[in-house]
């Protein structure tokens, strides 16, 4: 069955398309960067899309938003971008602090209450989906997942704080906000999907080893993949340009088994000339008294 698209009364659009989940059989996964041979563990049923813009969601409902917030950098140095993070780094690329140095003030705007934010150090990562012509190490997401679990927020923040010389002080609550963008243009081939965190379960969520480039950073993460439900609510974000930002929390440590940030790429069969997508995220720590 191809995907379906339809229009409510507003214009706003609702895909019907298939999203890729952990097959129910697996209580844990492995996963390698340099592989895609994961097909096995995938388990694709077709799910209702809503339309973000319609939905107007926020962090902390239901755990990601989006927002309009151009970047000079993408506009100006695009290729600088794509080249400099085409394969993992450790050290912080002019290029990538002065896009961290873009978006800090929004997310200090969101993160209403932190006593101090900053970026994770040098982890800038930039996908491109397979119909592109451009190349990264890593591809787009095959699967519904969660990016963190705690020892490996705390991890993040040990090293963030090492490689920066920064001190804190001690601290009641840390989150990890993520941002979204993509750097083509719309309409996207391969979107992002995210979930509505209040209608993921405990039960639904599997821990899920990541394994990196060897003697980096991103060695070994553990994060979390996810099982299918029909209680989940999807959403994505139709014409997404280059001047907005989708926001998502990749950890709380006040709801650190949460699944608020539930998310994955899924194939948009439903244009007739779709965009190769390209994208770029990185990471935000904020911390509470």
């Amino acid at each position: 069955m191809s995907e379906q698209m339809v229009r409510d009364a507003t214009g706003n659009s609702t895909i019907y398309a298939d999203i890729p989940y952990v097959d129910t059989s697996f209580d844990r996964i492995e996963i390698h960067y340099d592989r895609r041979d994961f097909d096995f563990a995938v388990e694709r049923h077709r799910v209702e899309i809503g339309d973000m813009r319609d939905l107007a969601p926020t962090l902390d409902r239901e755990g990601f938003t989006f927002v309009h917030w151009p970047s000079e950098v993408v506009k100006h140095r695009w290729q600088e971008l794509v080249t400099e993070n085409a394969a993992p780094r450790e050290d912080m690329a002019p290029v990538n602090a002065d896009y961290l140095a873009e978006l800090l003030p929004l997310i200090e705007q969101v993160s209403v209450g932190a006593r101090e934010v900053f970026a994770q150090y040098g982890t800038i990562t930039v996908r491109f989906s397979s119909r592109a012509s451009e190349r990264s190490w890593m591809s787009t997401a095959a699967f519904a997942h969660l990016d963190f679990e705690k020892s490996a927020m705390d991890r993040l923040l040990a090293d963030t704080l090492a490689l920066t010389g920064r001190e804190v002080e001690p601290f009641s609550r840390q989150v990890l906000y993520q941002s979204w963008r993509v750097i083509t243009d719309p309409p996207q081939d391969e979107p992002l999907a995210l979930c509505d965190g209040r209608t993921v379960a405990a039960g639904d969520v599997i821990p899920m080893d990541f394994y990196g480039p060897p003697g980096t950073r991103n060695e070994f993460v553990r994060s979390r993949a996810c099982r299918f439900s029909p209680a989940h609510r999807w959403y994505y974000l139709p014409g997404h340009t280059t001047e907005e930002v989708l926001l998502f929390k990749g950890f709380d440590s006040n709801s650190p088994d949460a699944g608020n940030a539930m998310h994955t790429a899924f194939h948009n069969a439903t244009l007739a000339n779709p965009v190769p997508r390209g994208s770029i995220e990185c990471r935000f720590i904020a911390l509470y008294d």
